[in-house]
């Protein structure tokens, strides 16, 4: 994967960033469905798709499912994470993808794919709300940006485990957006535009704080959709992975609906 990043073995990445535990989490508890040692043994590829929650959400959801493998036998296994473009514009993100992930740049589909079928990665990780995790209220699941993850599963036929999290919520702050700023965010963010003419509040990540409880739900889903099944036309493609996407968002948002607030 070159720059992109690299299959790194999961106690390697765990070593890596054992010593924040005991600075942002009281209690991890996970549940899984089925347990989450079964899907570790069982599929030696897993897709890993989850919410986001607020803007660094993906920090505690990254460290909570590393913990959770490593306690359920997944020491054998290697992952690689994909993430936003974006977070390789701010300088802490960056420095935790470079030095936990070795991922100096966003890899491209094409080599991701590539990675997942002929490199000894097991699992890969992903958020597929992305940035539509500023706009709105992080208790829910937003929009997905991009379906593009069902292909990623299906072209390897990896099942997904869908994760859903509770407790780094108030990590961000809502910020209400004036109509009068609206022409700015229009040059730095044109997509942001018809959100926030519906609802003009920015979840902005101004602290990070200990996590009394962090807790984790997971959920293995198969796929309806085959490979061999995708359009070779670009507009039927995208609707066919759209659809199988609107499935997985909506078992996301029923197990997070299933999770007490913590």
């Amino acid at each position: 994967m070159s720059k992109a990043g690299i299959a790194v073995p999961l106690p390697i990445l765990y070593q890596r960033v054992k010593w924040i535990y005991p600075f942002l989490f009281d209690e991890i508890v996970v549940r899984s469905t089925p347990p989450l040692r079964e899907v570790m043994n069982r599929y030696p590829k897993v897709l890993h798709v989850v919410s986001h929650a607020g803007t660094l959400g993906w920090i505690p959801a990254i460290l909570g499912l590393l913990w959770a493998a490593i306690l359920e036998g997944g020491k054998e296994r290697r992952a690689m994470g994909l993430f936003h473009r974006g977070l390789y514009r701010f300088g802490l993100s960056r420095w935790i993808l470079r030095t936990v992930f070795q991922s100096y740049e966003p890899p491209t589909f094409a080599k991701v794919i590539q990675a997942f079928q002929k490199e000894p990665v097991n699992d890969i990780a992903l958020f597929p709300e992305g940035d539509n995790c500023i706009l709105g209220d992080v208790y829910e699941i937003r929009p997905f940006r991009s379906p593009k993850f069902i292909e990623l599963a299906i072209a390897v036929e990896a099942p997904i485990l869908v994760t859903v999290h509770r407790g780094s919520e108030e990590w961000g702050k809502d910020f209400y957006i004036p109509s009068w700023m609206l022409r700015w965010i229009a040059k730095w963010q044109p997509t942001y535009i018809r959100p926030l003419m519906k609802n003009p509040i920015l979840n902005l990540p101004i602290r990070i704080g200990r996590i009394p409880k962090f807790s984790m739900r997971c959920s293995l889903y198969f796929p309806k959709l085959s490979y061999d099944q995708l359009s070779s036309r670009p507009r039927e493609r995208w609707f066919q992975l759209h659809s199988e996407a609107q499935r997985v968002k909506r078992l996301m948002e029923a197990l997070l609906q299933d999770m007490p607030y913590v």
